[in-house]
């Protein structure tokens, strides 16, 4: 092998090291190891693409299900076999996945865990917490998401790239993350030619000892913020309120999440009937498409937009794709680390150019 050779494969393989250089994950090898960092700011090692992976939350399920990895799953929570979303639930049962419980972390079953033998675990920061010590103190690799304690879109954006990340899906999962965002885009265009923005929405998903809703800093208080629209609720958080508070709230829509077969008799019980808004119960599978962070959201837009056309008797009818050259902002993550590649990219080049330089002045010297 020749001088010039070698230099081309040296050469070729500080290109394919530069290439794990470009991403904002931490690549200790091109071919299996990465570092994440979750959402309780832990740096998580994924050596390997897991092929054994138990998830605790139905959206994490249908995450990994529109990735088109959820072959790898060995094990899941209740709720996910209860999943519509593209069969997934009847896929868990046909495959014989193992239900480990749940959803929150007390019906977790950490034995069932264990026994399985995963390569990793997704669980969710809020639901799951925890279950992290018994699970590292087994040498179980935890990799936690925000999930439902996501309190913005684009904290639900970093689970769903982090999933792609380790799965080698990325590029599926920023499309997805794109699809999300052009489906608000599009809707908000559609209220704001409709006159329907800035509208007071309340959004309740229990009645468990009171009135719950989804207050400030959560992901639907953002959902509703992405379409011009206000989150009528005033507290932080998801929290618990009574009638008089929603009173003074004065919302101009009450939108109701059914989780649990909930009933008319419920919801009069509650006393929301009582304030001459519009109440408007969403079906089950409108409830998953609103309160899952997860794939679903691309429907989320259109759930709302027909609940509000519908309450306001403006007509139930699925909002039309805008043809305005106004778009979504196309959302990848690794734009943002340009100029840090370029900084390393344009001295390794200068290197290049110039050891080929060197090596052909040489060959030149020689001849003579």
């Amino acid at each position: 092998m020749d001088n010039l050779s070698k230099l081309l494969i040296i050469t070729t393989m500080l290109l394919v090291i530069l290439a794990c250089l470009g991403s904002n994950i931490v690549f200790v090898s091109c071919e299996q190891q990465v570092t994440l960092t979750d959402s309780l700011q832990r740096s998580v090692n994924i050596t390997i693409v897991p092929k054994r992976v138990i998830t605790l939350a139905p959206s994490i399920t249908e995450t990994m299900a529109y990735l088109g990895v959820d072959n790898y799953i060995i094990g899941a929570d209740s709720i996910s076999f209860e999943s519509w979303y593209m069969n997934i639930g009847s896929k868990l049962r046909e495959r014989g996945v193992k239900s480990v419980g749940g959803y929150w972390w007390s019906a977790i079953s950490v034995d069932d865990i264990i026994a399985l033998q995963p390569d990793l675990v997704l669980a969710e920061a809020g639901a799951h917490k925890p279950l992290l010590s018994v699970l590292e103190s087994h040498n179980i690799t935890v990799f936690y998401l925000y999930g439902g304690s996501a309190k913005s879109l684009n904290e639900v954006y970093s689970d769903i790239y982090n999933i792609g990340v380790i799965f080698n899906r990325t590029e599926d999962a920023i499309n997805l993350i794109n699809k999300i965002e052009n489906s608000f885009v599009e809707t908000r265009k559609s209220l704001q030619d409709r006159g329907l923005s800035g509208l007071k929405i309340l959004i309740v998903i229990d009645f468990w000892q009171g009135i719950w809703v989804a207050g400030k800093a959560t992901f639907l208080d953002d959902v509703l913020s992405k379409l011009g629209l206000v989150n009528a609720a005033s507290i932080y958080g998801w929290g618990v309120v009574n009638i008089e508070q929603v009173a003074s709230w004065n919302p101009d829509l009450i939108l109701v999440a059914n989780m649990t077969s909930l009933s008319n008799e419920t919801v009069a019980a509650s006393g929301l009937y009582n304030l001459g808004k519009p109440v408007i119960i969403l079906s089950y599978n409108e409830t998953d498409v609103l309160v899952r962070p997860g794939p679903l959201l691309t429907d989320a837009p259109t759930i709302l937009y027909n609940a509000v056309s519908s309450a306001l008797k403006t007509g139930r009818e699925t909002p039309t794709e805008t043809t305005s050259t106004s778009t979504a902002q196309q959302i990848t993550p690794e734009a943002e680390l340009m100029p840090q590649l370029l900084i390393v990219l344009i001295p390794f080049v200068a290197l290049v150019c110039g050891l080929i330089g060197y090596y052909v002045g040489y060959k030149r010297g020689v001849k003579r």
